[in-house]
């Protein structure tokens, strides 16, 4: 396949599944992830197009290389899930999305190695976790930091997309991991039993669905830390104002970029998490593009 492009625009380098991980962001995926912005209709154009020239991280129809031992397959996926976001062709389910979602890291705060490093130093360098799970784990970006950042520490990354896991399963591989692994779970509901982790963490999650399944994931995620352990965060920032609130969630209906976006200027994370039981809820950083939250289960 040869993209419609004109003689002014570069061409796509060649992505496989062997190169995917050691080839950075090329001028062609600089040069597409501007259009999103500038011209959407032509960016859902090319990327269509273009995710289909790259590798798939496919394999059994149920997942069943990718769920936790013992786990029964295929599991539950809401309904939200499937509706596209980020402009991604096909969602998150898309077995060539991989390399769109590997590059776009570079386009938001927390999802650059570099900040990931810094802020899970200063929210966990005093006293790295025993058992640390990562929702919504995506390329596996976040879990991977971590576990090589605290090398005695156990990861646990767990996401929607089992080629999202596939991925971040041979990318730990490549980077000589031995204490982190990637499960397909559906987060508001796992197979882990209660009190199983010290640490729980999200990054960009609860933007992308409805009010109430951000809920029934702080309230799974409440089950899972051990008494006295920690929740961090990093998500879309929450505005001060209610008009900067509608200003950010009309802006995403408009570009189809972030559909569920008015329904997290609802949500109210940091109350959210509140109410759910977790105490010390504080917000340490905040940019345009996100936020640093930290909260922590009672003590038994």
């Amino acid at each position: 396949m040869v993209l419609a492009l004109a003689p002014h625009e570069p061409q796509p380098v060649p992505i496989t599944r062997e190169n995917i991980f050691d080839t950075p962001m090329t001028p062609f995926e600089e040069w597409l992830f501007s259009l999103a912005r500038q011209n959407p209709a032509r960016f859902r154009q090319l990327v269509t197009e273009w995710v289909d020239m790259c590798p798939a991280f496919d394999g059994p129809e149920d997942g069943a290389d990718v769920v936790p031992p013992g786990c029964l397959t295929p599991i539950p996926i809401p309904e939200y899930w499937k509706i596209p976001v980020h402009l991604e062709p096909g969602g998150f389910g898309n077995p060539k999305v991989v390399r769109l979602s590997q590059v776009s890291k570079a386009q938001w705060t927390f999802t650059r190695e570099e900040n990931v490093r810094e802020w899970l130093s200063r929210l966990y360098g005093d006293a790295p976790p025993r058992r640390f799970l990562d929702i919504g784990t995506g390329t596996g970006t976040t879990a991977i930091v971590c576990a090589e950042l605290f090398p005695e520490t156990e990861v646990i990354g767990i996401d929607l997309s089992a080629p999202y896991i596939r991925f971040a399963r041979e990318w730990a591989k490549r980077r000589g991991l031995t204490n982190v692994q990637f499960y397909q779970q559906n987060a508001q509901q796992t197979v882990f039993p209660d009190a199983s982790f010290d640490a729980v963490h999200f990054t960009y999650v609860l933007h992308e669905m409805p009010v109430e399944d951000a809920r029934k994931i702080l309230r799974e995620l409440y089950r899972l830390t051990t008494p006295g352990g920690r929740l961090s965060m990093f998500d879309g920032l929450y505005p001060d104002t209610e008009e900067e609130r509608q200003r950010k969630a009309q802006f995403s209906k408009i570009t189809g970029i972030e559909p569920y976006l008015g329904e997290y200027m609802k949500l109210n994370v940091e109350k959210a998490i509140a109410e759910t039981g977790f105490t010390e809820v504080t917000r340490h950083f905040a940019v345009p593009d996100g936020m640093v939250v930290s909260a922590r289960k009672p003590a038994a």
